[in-house]
């Protein structure tokens, strides 16, 4: 009965789809890439937007063209690939096995899209990585290195670029809500130890009027950042504090809520100010003890 059963003829060669699907692909590509042109130039044409927010929407443009990109090729050669993992069944695990540093990679970048981790422009800790985030793909992100220390948010001018896959062990600590001011704390032990009567007061004097450019900018701030991130910052008045070392040496520990590119330059101050004051107390102190010598 279906002896003579013959399939209808088709209008083309079933020979050339792949010929097709390439043409496809090929313009497909060619879209997107005068789409993206277009989209770029008109976002650097924005001269209104800061640097920060330029690199962010060239980012997430760049990252949504790539996922267009990548569904639709899926989408083209969806048969092909299809019948190539089914024939090809044993070589596709062995393909995700030597390939679970990209797939973690991923899974990074999925993570850091789900959460909203951070964005560019962000400043960020991860793990010893510390800086502003200034690029990030599917695979890697991108810092602007900040110091340690004293110079925890000045640029040291390197580049650190590591694979996502660290925030899937990593935590992420993000910095954004302290870029406007933040807690900075140092040290300055004295030796010989001055005469404590009186001293935290001095003390705090000093800090004090270093402080005062700083006083109504720094409340402000304080009371924004709870506002935004409905939490509960410390008092960002200054804070001095006496203590002492593990070899009994009397030291001096200041907080100062302040903008990270002045926190340096009140550390150098205030520091230099109350090492003078000790050493002229140290003086005075020695100048009172000397005996007056005996007239002949």
């Amino acid at each position: 009965m279906f002896q003579d059963f013959r399939w209808p003829r088709l209008p083309f060669d079933p020979a050339l789809l792949p010929h097709v699907d390439l043409l496809v692909s090929l313009l497909l590509l060619l879209l997107l890439w005068v789409a993206r042109k277009i989209v770029v130039r008109s976002i650097r044409a924005r001269a209104e937007l800061a640097p920060q927010d330029q690199r962010r929407l060239l980012t997430s443009t760049r990252n949504a063209f790539l996922l267009l990109l990548l569904i639709g090729l899926v989408m083209i050669w969806a048969p092909q690939l299809r019948t190539f993992a089914l024939s090809l069944t044993a070589v596709a695990v062995a393909i995700v096995v030597a390939t679970k540093e990209l797939i973690l990679c991923l899974s990074g970048a999925v993570l850091r899209a789900t959460t909203g981790a951070f964005a560019v422009g962000d400043w960020i800790e991860v793990g010893d990585n510390r800086g502003e985030v200034t690029d990030h793909t599917v695979l890697a992100t991108t810092l602007q290195e900040f110091g340690a220390g004293p110079y925890a948010y000045v640029p040291t001018g390197r580049t650190i670029v590591f694979p996502n896959s660290l925030l899937l062990t990593t935590p992420v600590r993000n910095l954004s809500a302290m870029r406007e001011a933040t807690y900075h704390r140092f040290t300055v032990t004295l030796d010989p130890m001055p005469r404590i009567e009186g001293a935290h007061a001095a003390l705090s004097q000093i800090v004090a009027r270093h402080y005062e450019p700083f006083r109504e900018s720094a409340a402000r701030v304080n009371a924004a950042i709870e506002r935004r991130t409905h939490t509960d910052l410390p008092d960002p008045a200054p804070l001095v504090r006496l203590r002492t070392s593990d070899l009994g040496k009397l030291r001096v520990e200041v907080t100062l809520f302040c903008p990270p590119q002045a926190a340096e330059r009140l550390e150098s101050e205030i520091t230099a100010e109350i090492l003078a004051a000790m050493d002229a107390e140290r003086q005075k102190g020695a100048a009172g003890t000397v005996e007056p010598t005996e007239a002949e």
